[in-house]
């Protein structure tokens, strides 16, 4: 199966060597040594030096909740600044968690006013934490970290972000972003696995946390800072998958770090974008802010997403839903992880093909779909 899911993605050779060849104990030194690796490698490719880096079972919404958790106390209110599902998300984990939620909801998509944020902030001067998502993975956004971050640290608020869908493709530094909190996974731009998750602390972040009741023993981020270092995991950890981290993080610097990443994205993404519009398929949330490493494109007429899903995995290729209001008329293709140009082509192929099954089931209401499939060139 070619994996065009924003997560999790497919993974070299070399990463599931990584992985299927973890045999370790995590109490073991080979492991200590493997987490300060890992730790380090994060803080240099998210350009977060001075940070503390916590590794920890779960998936990127329980790092979420860990950070929000132990770092801002019950009652403190937050601004959160929304433009689609993983913004919201972050709004409800603080709302679940006892916090006074400023949600400033944009329209999916569009852009995040850095005029509200600063109107809000100058507002409410007690609002002292500023939460936002990088790549707002519903709608392939890219959001204005450096610029909302600046806005954050001058009004005096820590900023949080979410780079769990843009850490390795997506420029991101967060020195540059005033980012005393980062928030993300690595089973897509980093082409690693599942079943971690990471947060990088500031340590002015930290100072905040001594005034916050636990709400967990698993996800009190402060019980692996106090295990022994930045890196500690006092509880049995996902050895595998931060062994896979590792070796990805390597790969990572080893092909040219995120600008080359970068550059390859963008080339696997421009041949998506141009395929399927060529295919008949309107491509949506494009344009300037768009991510490079996702498409979100209207479904052919007349066809329901769970049998275009299927016809296409039996083809070989897994795309992704749509979130909530997109759903039954989008879906989305993801050029994360180790793809090739010849694998995005059969990609296309494929679409053109169940475009022309759509037809022989003699579905008129995606005739004038499946026409503009079988006339467009092939790719």
């Amino acid at each position: 199966m070619v994996l065009l899911t924003p997560g999790p993605v497919a993974t070299s050779p070399r990463v599931r060597q990584a992985a299927v060849a973890a045999d370790l104990s995590h109490r073991d030194p080979a492991f200590a040594r493997l987490l300060d690796d890992t730790g380090a490698a994060l803080r240099r490719t998210a350009g977060a030096p001075d940070h503390d880096a916590i590794l920890f079972g779960g998936s990127a919404t329980s790092a979420t909740e860990a950070a929000l958790g132990t770092l801002i106390p019950r009652g403190a209110p937050i601004l959160v600044p929304s433009n689609g599902a993983f913004g919201e998300r972050i709004a409800e984990i603080g709302c679940l968690l006892g916090l006074q939620v400023r949600h400033l909801k944009h329209e999916w998509g569009s852009q995040i006013s850095q005029d509200e944020v600063r109107k809000t902030l100058a507002a409410e001067p007690g609002i002292r934490v500023v939460a936002m998502v990088h790549h707002e993975t519903s709608v392939g956004r890219v959001n204005p970290v450096e610029a909302v971050g600046a806005i954050a640290a001058a009004a005096g608020a820590e900023f949080f972000v979410d780079v769990v869908s843009s850490l390795g493709a997506e420029m991101f530094d967060a020195r540059a972003a005033s980012a005393s909190v980062v928030i993300g996974a690595p089973n897509k731009c980093l082409h690693a696995m599942p079943g971690v998750s990471f947060v990088l602390v500031h340590p002015q972040a930290w100072q905040t946390a001594d005034q916050v009741a636990p709400r967990s023993m698993y996800a009190d981020l402060r019980r692996y800072r106090a295990a022994g270092g930045g890196c500690a995991i006092p509880f049995t950890p996902p050895v595998a998958p931060i062994a896979a981290l590792r070796e990805a993080l390597a790969e990572l610097a080893e092909t040219g770090g995120m600008p080359a990443r970068r550059g390859r994205y963008l080339e696997l993404n421009a041949r998506i974008k141009a395929g399927l519009a060529g295919l008949g398929l309107e491509v949506l949330f494009d344009g300037p802010g768009a991510a490079c490493s996702l498409t979100v494109a209207a479904l052919p007429e007349g066809e329901p997403f769970p049998r275009f899903y299927q016809a296409l995995r039996d083809r070989g290729f897994v795309i992704y839903e749509a979130k909530q209001a997109l759903r039954d008329r989008c879906f989305l293709a993801a050029n994360m992880g180790h793809l090739d140009m010849a694998m995005v082509d059969r990609f296309l192929e494929a679409v053109r093909e169940v475009g022309a099954l759509a037809a022989g089931r003699g579905d008129r209401a995606a005739a004038s779909a499946v026409a503009a499939l079988r006339s467009a060139p092939r790719p």
